[in-house]
């Protein structure tokens, strides 16, 4: 299956931008990369579109709207969640209490951030890998 639909990425921190943007078009060149700062331009960028995104990688810890309201907004209106978009937290530091509450709002994933730019890669290619081979 050929990657081509936009790849969301919500982080408040301009660096992890920075670093994530040019690994993403490297992994998935055939997707568009959409940054937000935060779960509510997020939000209004899905209830404004129509497409699909293929997947959305969020940080957890944000100061407007944190990922896990970020992801309890979307599975609670009906039109988002008939999409059935993938969902992935990335994020540092991870707490057990924060992956036990993200795990129960049905997402794909919940990942530490890597030190190291090559780590993160891996970590980008292996979750992109696997929601593309788990794709309907």
């Amino acid at each position: 299956m050929e990657i081509n639909n936009p790849i969301i990425f919500i982080d408040d921190d301009d660096d992890d931008q920075v670093i994530f943007k040019p690994l993403l078009e490297k992994i998935a060149p055939n997707c568009p990369i959409f940054f937000f700062t935060d779960g509510r331009k997020a939000i209004d960028y899905l209830r404004t579109t129509h497409d699909r995104p293929f997947l959305i990688i969020s940080e957890v810890t944000m100061t407007m709207m944190n990922g896990l309201e970020l992801r309890r907004q979307i599975e609670e209106d009906s039109e988002l969640r008939k999409r059935a978009i993938p969902f992935i937290f990335f994020t540092h530091p991870v707490y057990k209490h924060l992956v036990e509450e993200a795990y129960e709002l049905t997402i794909q994933g919940f990942f530490e951030k890597k030190q190291s730019v090559v780590e993160l890669e891996n970590q980008l290619q292996a979750i992109v890998l696997l929601v593309e081979l788990s794709a309907p």
